[in-house]
């Protein structure tokens, strides 16, 4: 007996490890493949939702609670058992929809059909003969807009009661067109290979039996595109929920909307009035109930929009940022400021959805102001900024927005350069003293500085999703302002804030952007059908009223093969207009097709209005130029003068395309901005008559360097069409607009050639002249930058 007592301590210890290490491993599988994770880390998403939508009939308490269905609303258990199937797109093809999309829609895409999943199931479910499906005709006659978003979204949990869009989820970015001829010719050497190969031939045997060849191929085809077309259908089923939702439930109390939406309803309602002619008689005894009278599932409208926000941005946290004035005071609700020329809400209803914490938000928008993305790392130029805002009499305030990531040291030294009396000015200060009228024995206008600390605002499983650039994201669509000009730290105005937020193209769209260096390799024609299929379709025009994409998106050069359409270091935005745009940009972030098709943030600011049927937008006509001075004349090919000139920069700089006046630059005031890191002897060997003429010495150089751009002239290289970017030539002439030169300025500095190409083939860019005056004002802009005496 005495022997047993250790033994059953053994037991015990061995019982109770084998507990301890089952609940660990438990709740690591928990942690690693449930980050959905909603109710601050207490529960899962599926048993926060069923709990909040308990009230829902026919809710399965015994429903696989571990589903992750992600971008869908299908079960993957059962699309595994029966293989992916198709969209069904012989929907479009029923009476009315057929004749509806004739009379009112101009669809000019240009691509296979592709559509929210949720549309099939919602239409075809319970139908056996498509051509006399009633819904449709139901949708047009008797839905009003919100009996839609309900249905819409009650079929939704009609599928799968645990859906959810998942941030998580990764997939392949395949630039991919589907193309079966092109995919097949690509491949097929490495096809006949394998194939040789599997059937015990030698790999470069000539191939026998063609009709197994075929099969063979037909198969490895769909083994490669199935997948990519499965994501790709998994992205447009995610984005329509999410324009839906957002329409539906944050914007719908809009003046604006709901009178667009009155037109829309009453026009479909006479549409299918003048349907029931001696042809449709059938449609008159199919019309006496909808399905969202025999759904399991009702939505209830005031309540259910947080429910549903959840499964939407399951990455929110439902806590506004920290806002921290520059007193010190800090509040946890955004700041008022004096209001601007927002869209007007329809009282009557501004309750309806109040549950929404992005309703919430919306509403608490006000004023106008400037704002700004940084790091510890960033605020020397941010305090240069500053002192350029001051010289501009800026009265605007200024939210600087970061990512937990800025020291109370920092902000300090950001507040000193925004409040402290600024009186002594550059010497060049006097020759613009004209322009100005203000009393200077106070100095120049302090700043009103807000910082805004938006890491609050992420649920804490997804907080790793924003860094980066993902904080300048968060910045566009959490600062506080319903107007705002967002620009980075290194960015140099030389028009005051007051002047953007005045251009016309603004006022007229409220959406203003500016375009990048026509400099990067052509763009896949992948990438244009790819933004056209996830861009709203046919029945998210149909039955949501979501405009289909024109000329005004086709056009951009963008969509016909380059690169880079825009840059984003200046970006003014009226979020009355398109708030709705702007909350898709954080979601595009969340996936790999789109990040894989922008430089970092920059192309998908347009995305974003793109995809949400957004074409509010206007970008400035004239392309990036390179600003500095024109360079001496270069000798070619044997003592010949070349025919292009040159501006050599490492300012990309942007021209007001009604004025040709300079309005901004990038990367700082500094004639190379990375003075800090060069090696001065190799460059001074290595100018090649591309700085300064009589620059010999190393002193020189570095001096060169530190002291602001003198800005004579600015080049816009010519551009016709991405296709058309490389002009060869042998007369020594440039072959392509721009031209990184490596070794000056840290690979920074860019030339931009007036002409390319030669006799035969030159094409001419522009060239402008800045005038004297303005010469002068942007020295004082730069000593005022640099901190010039």
């Amino acid at each position: 007996m005495i022997k047993l007592v250790p033994k059953m301590k053994t037991n015990r210890l061995l019982l109770f490890a084998f507990v301890v290490v089952w609940f660990i491993a438990f709740n690591f599988y928990l942690y690693s493949y449930h980050s959905e994770t909603i109710s601050d880390g207490i529960s899962s998403i599926i048993d926060t939702t069923q709990q909040q939508f308990q009230s829902f009939k026919g809710s399965n308490s015994n429903s696989n609670s571990n589903s992750n269905s992600n971008y869908d609303s299908f079960d993957k258990q059962d699309k595994a058992k029966a293989g992916y199937k198709p969209l069904n797109t012989s929907i479009l093809d029923t009476s009315p929809l057929k004749l509806y999309i004739e009379q009112y829609l101009d669809d000019k895409r240009n691509i296979d059909p592709i559509f929210s999943t949720n549309y099939e199931t919602l239409f075809t479910a319970n139908d056996d003969n498509l051509n006399t499906n009633p819904d449709f005709y139901t949708f047009l006659s008797k839905l009003d807009f919100n009996d839609r978003c309900q249905l819409y979204f009650e079929n939704l949990f009609e599928n799968n009661q645990n859906w959810y869009l998942n941030p998580n989820e990764r997939a392949p970015a395949y630039r991919f067109n589907f193309d079966y001829e092109n995919w097949t010719n690509d491949n097929k050497k490495e096809l006949q290979e394998h194939f040789n190969e599997d059937n015990g031939h030698n790999k470069n045997d000539q191939i026998k039996d063609q009709d197994a060849f075929k099969k063979y191929v037909d198969e490895k085809y769909h083994e490669f595109a199935d997948p990519i077309y499965e994501h790709e259908q998994k992205m447009a089923d995610a984005l329509s929920h999410l324009r839906i939702f957002n329409k539906c439930y944050l914007t719908s109390n809009e003046v604006h909307q709901q009178n667009t939406l009155k037109n829309f309803i009453t026009e479909q309602k006479h549409f299918a009035k003048s349907m029931l002619t001696l042809e449709h008689q059938d449609l008159k005894h199919k019309v006496s109930s909808t399905k969202n009278d025999k759904r399991s599932i009702k939505l209830d409208p005031k309540t259910d929009c947080s429910n549903l926000e959840e499964r939407l941005y399951p990455w929110l946290s439902n806590h506004y940022p920290v806002y921290e004035k520059w007193t010190s005071e800090i509040v946890l609700h955004p700041p008022t400021f004096q209001n601007s020329n927002a869209r007007k809400n329809n009282p009557s209803s501004e309750s309806q959805y109040g549950s929404c914490f992005l309703n919430k938000f919306r509403k608490s928008l006000s004023g106008k102001g400037i704002v700004l993305t940084i790091g510890d790392q960033h605020v020397e130029d941010t305090l240069h900024l500053i002192a350029l805002l001051r010289a501009h009499h800026n009265t605007l305030p200024i939210q600087i927005v970061y990512y937990d990531n800025l020291s109370g040291h920092s902000k300090s030294k950001i507040v000193r350069a925004a409040r402290e009396i600024m009186r002594d000015l550059p010497e060049s200060f006097e020759a613009v003293r004209d322009k100005f009228s203000i009393d200077y024995d106070a100095g120049l206008p302090q700043q009103e500085i807000y910082f805004v600390n938006t890491y609050s605002v992420i649920h804490e499983n997804y907080k790793s999703k924003f860094s980066g650039y993902g904080n300048k994201l968060l910045a566009t669509l959490f600062n506080s302002f319903e107007e705002f000009l967002l620009i980075d730290a290194d960015t140099v105005l030389l028009k005051s804030p007051d002047w953007f937020f005045a251009n016309s193209k603004y006022t007229k769209s409220g959406a203003f952007f500016y375009r990048d260096r026509t400099a990067v390799p052509k763009r896949p024609e992948a990438d244009a059908r790819f933004i056209k299929k996830m861009s709203p379709s046919k029945l998210d025009a149909i039955l949501f009223d979501f405009p289909l994409l024109t000329s005004h998106t086709y056009e951009l050069q963008a969509m016909n093969g380059l690169f880079h359409e825009m840059e984003s270091g200046v970006v003014v935005i009226d979020k009355t207009k398109h708030f709705n745009s702007i909350l898709l940009l954080p979601q595009l972030n969340f996936m790999d097709a789109f990040k894989d098709r922008s430089h970092g943030e920059k192309e998908l600011f347009w995305f974003s209005f793109v995809i949400n049927g957004d074409e509010g937008f206007i970008f400035n006509k004239y392309h990036a130029a390179a600003a500095g001075r024109i360079g001496e004349p270069r000798v070619v090919n044997g003592g010949l003068i070349r025919n292009a000139q040159e501006v050599c920069s490492a300012h990309p700089a942007h021209v007001d395309d009604e004025t040709d006046e300079i309005v901004w630059i990038n990367s700082g005031f500094h004639f190379c901005g990375q003075y800090s890191v060069v090696d001065y002897q190799h460059d001074l060997d290595a100018q090649d008559g591309r700085l300064k003429p009589g620059i010999t010495t190393v002193e020189q150089i570095k001096a060169y360097y530190y002291n602001p751009l003198q800005i004579e002239a600015m080049i816009i290289p010519p551009f016709t069409e991405p296709g058309n970017m490389r002009l060869e030539n042998g007369e020594g002439e440039p072959i392509e607009g721009w031209e990184m030169i490596h070794d000056l300025c840290h690979e920074y500095i860019w030339c931009a050639y007036s002409t390319i190409g030669g006799k035969g083939n030159r094409q001419t860019g522009t060239i402008i002249n800045v005038d004297e005056d303005t010469q002068k004002l942007i020295r004082y802009y730069g000593d005022i930058w640099v901190g010039a005496e």
